[in-house]
């Protein structure tokens, strides 16, 4: 049939095109009806307050849960004298200024300012176990400028914190690797047997020693006992029987005096600390020091020329 012949009636829509516009219609025309319509209740001050109660109420729940769990893990899991996680102590030096990787002191008759500035930072490291850190590291204090105002300069060497560490130490001389310093060996293998034990050795010794005669003195003494030595509060002091008890931080320092320093020439230092569990990039330190004195002016010399 042609299409001229077609007779039509209307417009043509197809129901299924129409059927989810119908239907979302009546969901509105219900939705909106009289019958069902609730309307949102009135905002009163009555009903802030209650809103507000229970969002405090609920945080403080919250808040309450949450303390309790914290509480919890740190009593079970996180005691009070050792941490999560033991970490491997280092070494560091006072006083000084670091440039780059190491610490420079420079110090003199006519550097006063400088000089003050070290004394209050080595003040401020020994003042925090009064009256016992001051005799502890007296020989390196008889100037009342640790050192620096005679040419006798002293450093602290610090073992940093590290609770719960139980370090290994080398309890015979012929346990000492290879690359430890002559000194070192020398020292351990002339101390008596129940002296070489339970001790972390430190040795200090000054590059391109050539033509120098620089002495280097340990005060007090020439190890870090470890007895206690990581932890908060030494149990095993010696001097509790005295009445006095002796702080674990305070047997993590020892002063390192150098003797015979030439001036205005520069002495770079290395010190270390020997134990078989402490690494030595971690055990190590490195300063320079200079002692730094007026020159006297050379006297001109006339030579008399004949004419």
């Amino acid at each position: 049939m042609p299409n001229s012949a077609v007779i039509y009636s209307g417009v043509y829509e197809l129901d299924r095109l129409r059927r989810r516009r119908d239907r979302r219609v009546q969901e509105y025309i219900h939705h909106r009806s009289r019958r069902v319509y609730q309307p949102p209740p009135p905002v009163t001050m009555c009903r802030i307050i209650k809103y507000l109660i229970y969002i405090t109420i609920f945080f403080a729940v919250l808040a309450l849960v949450t303390g309790a769990m914290v509480l919890l893990i740190i009593h079970f899991r996180l005691p009070a004298d050792k941490p999560a996680v033991t970490k491997i102590p280092g070494l560091c030096t006072v006083p000084g200024t670091h440039v780059g990787d190491e610490k420079h002191i420079v110090f003199g008759h006519n550097l006063i300012k400088e000089m003050a500035a070290f004394r209050r930072e080595i003040d401020r490291h020994v003042d925090e176990f009064g009256i016992v850190g001051q005799k502890r590291m007296t020989e390196c204090n008889t100037d009342l400028f640790w050192g620096y105002a005679t040419g006798k300069p002293c450093i602290l060497l610090k073992l940093t914190q590290s609770l719960g560490f139980k370090p290994i130490t080398y309890n015979s001389a012929l346990d000492l690797p290879e690359e430890a310093p002559h000194d070192v060996f020398y020292h351990v293998i002339a101390r008596p047997k129940d002296q070489r034990v339970n001790r972390i050795w430190p040795a200090c010794k000054v590059q391109e020693n050539d033509g120098l005669n620089i002495k280097i003195k340990y005060i007090p003494e020439r190890y870090f006992e470890i007895t206690d030595l990581f932890t908060t509060y030494n149990t095993s002091s010696k001097n509790l029987d005295e009445g006095d008890d002796e702080d674990p931080g305070l047997k993590r320092f020892i002063g390192v005096q150098f003797l015979n320093i030439p001036p205005n020439r520069d002495i770079f230092i290395d010190c270390q600390v020997w134990a078989k569990n402490i690494p030595l990039k971690a055990g190590s330190a490195k300063f320079r020091l200079r002692l730094v004195e007026p020159v006297p002016p050379k006297p001109e010399v006339i030579d008399d020329l004949e004419s």
